[in-house]
């Protein structure tokens, strides 16, 4: 950053803070927005300021004993006290006013502490280095610092060079202690209503005791969620917005459980003039059987969906003994905002979002992942999936080495320790999770079979009960908000107000669609709030507390929305909604259930097993049919068709969250498009080939010019452009159409993504992308063009040992891993075809060196490899492990004679069939991957699971039958109908390499290998 004491400019503020900026509107818009911040600045500098504030007292360290700067805090906190203490003691309801002025303090200094915190450290750090700070400790030197801070010369500096900051905190206290005196207000016109929010408690009149701020975010000027704590013990809550969306859904809920025969539990509430109070719901274990909870949230699911509710998180829902309770019922009746055009309008993937956004899946009832990158394992926050001790996704400041001088503001990554009481998925132990999504889909299903049997009862209770209150709309995640608030405390935003103007108008990255609403944001954000829209259930317009944000912003009244979606419902929306339930908990399934306990070897006197053609065709097709039930298609032909399904990239377990189908071949939408187009060459149908073109056409156009790129998409293999060039071209081969030139561009896109940021290894990295090329090489018959993939092949290449480490790399082991996808053992047979094919001894060695590295990598004591070098973990699949290493061995021998030698191949080929089949069905590491290995290796070396093939065990015991029928089995066995008879992830998602689209391309390719070739090698 630059020095804060000289500023950076429009043009140099939008460069550094807003650099992903490209819109050349928003960005006349943004600077537009940045020279209004610094004029007023420049108007208010010309003033005499009045905020200031007067310097505190003498620094006394018995005041500060932890070194937090809490006494210099509290000082600006005191100017606020007044207002509090007088409302406080002339309240017939407060019985303890010190108490009252007590918690101000105490909150008012966490959060100032928020401002200011990083300003004085940045200006202890300039102390120190500057040579400023007399001590011979860093604690002497802390102290010497607190002195300047409290004296007047240092007071004047820090308010001269920060005028912006101490401002701010006088504003903040200030409101706060106005909103407290609000709320002892309120608390004195209602007083006698109160014990109405008090199960058990008379009519006699409450006295308060304590009034805690804090709970939850603030917005409309510092206003927050408060508790108001009465002498006996008991508790009500304040909220500071209108609340009859809380008292409008209660009466909904006890509504529904007359028709439903229900006991979900409501909540009592106390409207006032700016607000209202509402009945404290303790958080407690349910007092019933944990079926009877989850056929609760099933039915409390059924009811937020009918409202198209929101935001339904882990916060925002609690659990007692009478069961669940949503708390914060805000966000009902969710409405369309009203967005002008747009690239991605008719794109099949906009669709789906918006389908999922709308869905159950949406309210955040149930489990949700979020994360905050690729590389993030995620954080469940759904009402039911949300547990403690989760790490959350998102790093949190945290002041380290207080009371010294080389005290510091550090990111740490914290876990959950908030408790709710919900019956977390996982720790539901008297009920599988099987159970529990099913409880939860049949009552579900039961809430909205009533709505569709009895609409306009429905529609009549929602407009009785919520067609005149007042909603919030969540324009954008609470934590993209506070991230921003928390980036406008540095230093230089807070001496600088266009590096500050410049920080909050990173909405525009999200809200730009809006410019009105992305101004009102950073409005509410220059004055230290979350932002807070409202819209009421008859009308379009959004407002704020500044007005009317726009009178047109809502596509439609909410109360249309919600009139249209009763009235739509029928089984087709149901069923689809059950599905999504489905999706929800995949990422909770029991991992033990994935085995599928398939032997390689037919046992002992078991007859072989046949298979007929129109067997295996019939579930492929089945497989096709439903690819073809649940396509979304695009409306606009420049956008790809995609499929809404549990997400996987990877064969990590933090994926498999429900979204939309990506561009990769790994788990993306090439990978049923090319079953489809599969399917289309086996059966002849034409709807399987549209479908299969539905996604082709507009992502090879996409790739071929370069948009693939633009939008962030590695070249690396299966999950990047390489992968999805080799389903294009396969794929287009399948339908029997011509490549016209196709070829030489593929691999020329390919080749200017390829460098060292993609990675080196075959699933994701030029590895993958080395041996499409050498598959579109050997692919082009056209000599012009066989020279362009050629020059193409050559670049990716020449990166790839580039990215490797050269071709005199010191340590051969180029990847954390052993193994295939991920490890050395995938990237040395594709040098190893380069180098033999294009002529390139230099770069065949090199392969030769991490191939050696890899067997050399083998254990004594077990004769197995680890899969990351020198641990002791072991893995048996194509990823990982033996199965894909005898792939790489297989064809390393193809490009190098004997590299390989055979007593490692018989290693391989006995880990393979000992370990490798019946852990799971897939490619990536299962059943899939395994039986094709070994049937490349029967080819390629005869006789090399010869013992096995006669005896059934690799030669140790004499039993078994053999492994002529290994795939007519494993279809038998695990392929055929296997979402029908296993309930586990792999079920539920079209990934080609970890689900349904992987299962008919074994079909497929076991019925014709010449036309279906292998994806594990792209061969």
């Amino acid at each position: 950053m630059n020095s804060h004491d000289v500023s950076p400019g429009t043009a140099e503020a939008l460069r550094t803070y807003l650099p992903e900026l490209t819109d050349p509107e928003l960005i006349a818009h943004v600077e537009e927005r940045l020279r209004a911040a610094a004029t007023a600045h420049e108007n208010e500098s010309a003033e005499q300021n009045p905020d200031l504030p007067e310097a505190p007292a003498a620094y006394d360290p018995s005041l500060d004993p932890d070194g937090l700067f809490h006494d210099y805090f509290r000082h600006f906190v005191a100017p606020g006290t007044g207002l509090v203490r007088h409302a406080a003691a002339q309240s017939p309801t407060i019985a303890a006013p010190q108490r009252i002025v007590d918690d101000f303090v105490v909150h008012q200094t966490g959060l100032v502490s928020r401002l200011m915190i990083r300003t004085l450290v940045e200006e202890l750090h300039r102390r120190r280095t500057a040579g400023l700070l007399d001590g011979g400790t860093p604690e002497e030197r802390y102290a010497a610092f607190r002195r300047w801070t409290n004296s007047r010369d240092g007071h004047d500096e820090l308010t001269g060079r920060y005028p912006h900051l101490f401002s701010t905190v006088g504003r903040q206290v200030e409101a706060s202690a106005r909103y407290v005196v609000e709320i002892i207000e309120e608390l004195d016109a209602v007083a006698p209503r109160l014990s109405a929010l008090v199960p058990g408690h008379g009519p006699e009149h409450l006295r308060v005791d304590r009034l805690v701020l804090g709970e939850g975010d603030t917005h409309n000027g510092g206003r927050s969620v408060a508790q108001v704590l009465f002498t006996d013990g008991a508790r009500v809550l304040y909220k500071p917005h209108p609340i009859g969306a809380e008292a409008g859904y209660s009466s909904f809920v006890s509504w529904m459980n007359g028709r439903l025969g229900t006991d979900l539990p409501t909540v009592a509430v106390v409207p006032t003039g700016h607000g209202g109070f509402v009945e404290f719901i303790p958080t407690e274990e349910y007092a019933g059987e944990q079926k009877d909870y989850f056929a609760r949230i099933g039915t409390l699911a059924g009811i937020l969906f009918l409202l198209r509710a929101t935001d339904i998180h882990f916060e925002n829902m609690v659990s007692c003994a009478a069961g669940p309770v949503v708390i914060d019922t805000e966000t009902l009746l969710s409405p369309r905002l009203n967005l002008p055009e747009a690239y991605d309008d008719g794109a099949a993937s906009k669709a789906g979002a918006l389908t999922l956004r709308e869905s159950i899946i949406g309210s955040g009832l149930l489990p949700l992942v979020v994360r905050s990158g690729d590389d993030d394992h995620g954080m469940d926050i759904g009402a039911i999936g949300y547990d403690t001790g989760q790490r959350s996704p998102y790093k949190s400041l945290s002041l380290q080495n207080p009371g010294r001088d080389d005290m510091f503001v550090g990111m740490v990554t914290t876990t959950t320790t908030a408790a709710n009481a919900n019956l977390a998925v996982q720790r539901a132990t008297q009920l599988p999770v099987n159970d529990q999504r099913d409880i939860i889909k049949r009552e579900f299903g039961r809430v909205l079979r009533y709505a569709a049997d009895h609409p306009d009862a429905v529609v009549d209770a929602v407009e009785e009960f919520l067609g005149d209150v007042q909603f919030r709309h969540v324009n954008q995640a609470t934590i993209f908000y506070t991230q921003l608030l928390r980036m406008a405390t540095h230093p230089h935003a807070m001496a600088d107000p266009v590096v500050r103007a410049a920080v909050l108008n990173r909405v525009v990255l999200r809200t730009g669609d809006s410019p009105a609403i992305a101004d009102a944001e950073v409005r509410q954000m220059a004055r230290g709030d979350v932002p807070y829209f409202s819209y009421t259930a008859r009308s379009r317009a959004l407002g704020s507390t500044d007005g009317t944000v726009r009178a047109d912003a809502l596509a439609e009244p909410p109360l249309t929305t919600v009139r249209e979606r009763i009235h739509g419902l029928n089984e087709t929306v149901i069923e689809r909604e059950l599905r999504l339930i489905d999706f929800s908990f995949v990422n909770k399934l029991p991992t033990d259930q994935e085995e599928t306990g398939f032997v390689p070897v037919r046992p002992a006197g078991r007859p072989a097993v046949a298979v007929d053609r129109g067997r295996f065709v019939g579930e492929a097709v089945r497989i096709g049919e439903r690819l073809l039930a649940t396509r979304v298609a695009s409306t606009e032909p420049r956008h790809p068709a995609t499929w809404i399904a549990p997400q996987v990239t990877t064969d990590s377990q933090s994926q498999w969250s429900p979204g939309t189908l990506g561009y990769d071949l790994y788990g993306g939408s090439p990978g049923p498009a090319l079953v489809l187009a599969g399917l289309a060459r086996e059966t002849g149908r034409a709807d399987f080939a549209a479908a299969a073109r539905s996604v082709l056409d507009p992502v090879e156009e996409q790739l071929r010019g370069g948009q693939l790129a633009e939008q962030g998409v590695s070249v690396g293999g299966m999950t990047g452009m390489a992968g999805t060039a080799y389903a294009l071209v396969v794929a287009r081969g399948l339908l029997d159409e011509p490549d016209a030139g196709r070829l030489g561009e593929l691999a020329r896109e390919l080749a200017r993504c390829s460098g060292a940021e993609a990675g080196t290894d075959f699933l994701s990295g030029m590895a993958g992308a080395l041996a499409v090329g050498l598959a579109l090489h050997e692919r082009a018959t056209d000599p012009a063009e066989r020279a362009v993939v050629a020059e193409a092949v050559r670049t990716i290449a020449a990166r790839e040992t580039e990215a490797l480490g050269g071709l005199g790399l010191e340590d051969a082991r180029v990847t954390p891993y052993t193994g295939y996808a991920h490890g050395a053992m995938g990237i040395a047979p594709v040098l190893l075809r380069y180098g033999a094919e294009f002529d390139d001894p230099a770069v065949h060695g090199l392969g030769l060196r991490i191939l050696g590295a890899v067997l050399d990598a083998q254990e004594d004591g077990d004769r197995d490899w680890p899969r990351v070098w020198g641990e002791p973990e072991r893995s048996y699949g194509w990823c990982h492990g033996a199965p894909g290493m005898l792939l790489g061995a297989l064809m390393s021998n193809a490009y190098a004679p004997g590299a390989v030698s055979r007593p490692v191949l018989d290693r391989l080929a006995g880990l393979t069939l000992a370990r490798g089949f019946g852990n799971n069905p897939t490619y990536c590491h299962g059943d899939l991957a395994c039986a094709e290995i070994v049937g490349l290796g029967q080819e390629l070396v005869p006789g090399l699971f010869g013992a096995a093939a006669r005896t059934g065990d690799g030669g140790s015991d004499g039993t078994g039958d053999g492994l002529d029928d290994l795939y007519p089995r494993l279809f038998d066995e695990v392929v055929e109908r296997y979402g029908q008879r296993s309930d586990t992830k792999y079920a539920y998602t079209n990934s080609l390499m970890v689900g349904e689209a992987g299962l008919a391309w074994s079909v497929l390719r076991h019925l014709d290998p010449g036309s279906h070739p292998s994806l594990l090698r792209f061969a």
